[in-house]
């Protein structure tokens, strides 16, 4: 069940333009858009099913978004632990660049070694009490794109990657594109 790419000014989500926004060639190339549902359950049961690596789903509900994405590290369950990290710097990476919602949550299941979900939450005060329109799609491509940044960071460095060296050399942290882990 999708829904509906947003009318200009509406502050829904819309695969399109969230897919205008990615960077990435790994995350997004599936994106599911689904009403009031439990994304993380809804990533596992395709992640059971064989969903590719990169395979999102997102609803939301009101003021709130969330997110799961679905990921295949070629690793073993635990070494999976360490990717826990990479979702927690992503969020606080477009948090410092989106416009930040009023509460954020971010966590990461592992299942066995066949798949990962990183499932991220967030809800701003509605439109009415805050006077601003907040752009989701914009928040939450900024998401993907540091996301997809630091696990190529993790695949290429391992837990090193998130060393003081590597996140200064983050090039998405300051608007840019590409990977830089050195």
């Amino acid at each position: 069940m999708s829904v509906p790419d947003a009318a200009p000014g509406d502050d829904s989500l819309s695969i399109d333009l969230i897919r205008r926004r990615l960077a990435s060639e790994r995350l997004g190339r599936h994106i599911y858009l689904f009403g009031q549902i439990a994304p993380r359950a809804q990533a596992r049961r395709l992640a059971e099913a064989g969903a590719e690596e990169g395979t999102v789903v997102l609803s939301e509900d009101g003021a709130s978004l969330h997110l799961a994405v679905v990921l295949r590290p070629d690793l073993p369950l635990r070494a999976a632990v360490g990717l826990a990290p990479l979702a927690a710097r992503a969020l606080a990476e477009t948090l410092a660049v989106a416009d930040a919602p009023d509460a954020a949550e971010c966590t990461v299941t592992a299942h066995g070694a066949q798949y990962v979900i990183f499932s991220v939450g967030a809800e701003w005060h509605p439109r009415r009490v805050t006077g601003r329109r907040v752009d989701r799609n914009a928040f939450t491509a900024t998401f993907l794109n540091h996301l997809d940044h630091w696990v190529a960071c993790y695949e290429a460095e391992g837990l090193g990657a998130l060393d003081a060296g590597c996140r200064a050399s983050s090039r998405f942290a300051h608007g840019e594109q590409g990977h830089a882990c050195h």
